[in-house]
């Protein structure tokens, strides 16, 4: 008993210490997902991550080898929303290990550019609102300049009954 309560400690050592030293994450989720983040903050019963990425696995056909070929890539892990921070329920957690160098480097490399692109991104609906106020009237002003359309061919179905 004693010995299995000797190791449960030194196991939670080592998490600890593992946890500050390197925040780079791969956890295995109860329900088979696996999910690349980087831990912000850890409380008794959850996690604070931030940008988790779900690992996807896609297959393809390779043309040159003549065969499929599976690949592994990262992707929005929830969709649907602007949040970068998540809240992950320890109890839903069954696995966690450190993110392997070159899968930390690639993460972080991601994480850069979705980090770029977010500033351009709209924040409140009022912004998505007067964004499409912009683009219907960039539409008014395309469509005034290009002015007479006779030179544009009407669309018709074409005919079933004539074989061509």
């Amino acid at each position: 008993m004693t010995t299995t309560l000797y190791l449960l400690n030194y196991i939670n050592s080592i998490m600890e210490n593992q946890q500050i030293t390197n925040p780079f994450k791969v956890i295995k989720m109860d329900n088979g997902e696996d999910v690349v983040c980087k831990i912000i903050t850890e409380y008794k019963d959850a996690f604070i991550v931030e940008r988790p990425m779900a690992i996807t696995e896609n297959q393809q056909y390779h043309e040159e080898l003549g065969e499929i070929v599976s690949q592994t890539g990262l992707a929005r892990w929830m969709n649907f929303t602007n949040d970068i921070h998540f809240l992950i329920a320890k109890r839903k957690i069954l696995s966690m290990a450190n993110l392997a160098p070159e899968v930390s480097f690639y993460y972080k490399n991601i994480c850069e550019k979705l980090t770029v692109a977010e500033k351009s991104q709209l924040k409140t609906e009022e912004e998505v609102v007067d964004k499409m106020k912009q683009l219907k009237g960039n539409l008014e002003d395309l469509v005034s300049e290009l002015g007479d359309d006779s030179n544009v061919l009407p669309f018709s179905p074409p005919d079933k009954s004539k074989l061509h």
